[in-house]
């Protein structure tokens, strides 16, 4: 009775074990591993992200948050001191494609979800290699990084002596509220500038040999210059001054070149960015 017993809880314990294992079996191994802008791009892969969006509607990304953080824009009864709001904003600054309104927004795309089913791929990995595509488009704007660098250490000297004021922001006058915001641009420029040193010269070179064929089916954004957004008016245009009637008109003055008491001056402009570099 007892050798009964023992065989049929042997038995008992092998079945048990090959409906586990049979189980197992079923369950296929997904790898979640996402791309990032700072991994090295592969052919394969930009050939995969070209099969994905050309078997989207209209052949392009569905709609996608802005590839770089935006400006600063703060309200002028905001009761937070400069420091307290540049921290605010540095919270922000972490990536905003990974969002869960993102994520929702795109699992919904029933044209995305049947296309990436076809390529074994989540919203997620979708997102990475899209971002990581764009962000080494961006980078080709720029053929030598010095630039970059010399923005991230003025940046950085800029918002230190920022953050040296006292008082919250509402505290200060329209104009100063005007100069701060003005200073506080070089948040972006910073984090901008240092996203795009991170991306591997591999990548740029990649991006630069098929670009011809890529740009068509890259985010917008990708395809511009990165800081060409961020231009300081002030510095490149001067500051702007309002024509009184007691002074007179600039399109009333008469002068001629000939009259001896007329002084011609030249003044040097700061050369804005020209598109030398966009993607061939």
């Amino acid at each position: 009775m007892n050798h009964r017993r023992i065989t049929f809880t042997k038995l008992l314990f092998l079945l048990t074990t090959v409906l586990l294992l049979a189980g197992c079996a079923e369950e296929k191994i997904v790898f979640h591993e996402v791309k990032h802008p700072q991994e090295r791009l592969k052919v394969s892969e930009l050939n995969q992200y070209l099969r994905i969006v050309k078997s989207l509607p209209d052949q392009k990304t569905p709609a996608l948050p802005s590839l770089f953080t935006p400006v600063p824009q703060w309200d002028s009864k905001r009761e937070l001191s400069i420091k307290g709001l540049i921290k605010e904003e540095k919270k922000w600054l972490p990536n905003r494609w990974f969002s869960e309104a993102v994520l929702a927004k795109l699992s919904n795309n029933r044209s995305l979800i049947n296309a990436l089913k076809k390529e074994n791929l989540s919203v997620e990995q979708f997102l990475g290699l899209t971002e990581t595509i764009a962000m080494a488009a961006a980078r080709t704007h720029y053929e030598n990084v010095d630039e970059l660098q010399v923005i991230v250490r003025t940046g950085k000297y800029e918002l230190s002596q920022l953050m040296k004021l006292e008082g919250v922001f509402s505290s200060f006058p329209e104009e100063e509220q005007y100069e701060i915001i003005r200073s506080a641009a070089w948040l972006s420029r910073v984090d901008r500038a240092r996203n795009l040193l991170k991306i591997p010269d591999e990548n740029v070179t990649l991006l630069r040999n098929h670009g011809d064929v890529l740009k068509r089916y890259l985010p917008e954004d990708a395809l511009q210059d990165p800081l060409a957004d961020i231009v300081d008016t002030l510095l490149v245009y001067g500051i702007p001054f309002d024509e009184e009637p007691v002074s007179g008109f600039d399109n009333k003055m008469k002068w001629s070149p000939n009259d001896e008491t007329a002084y011609i001056g030249r003044v040097k402009t700061l050369a804005l960015p020209t598109d030398s570099h966009q993607i061939p």
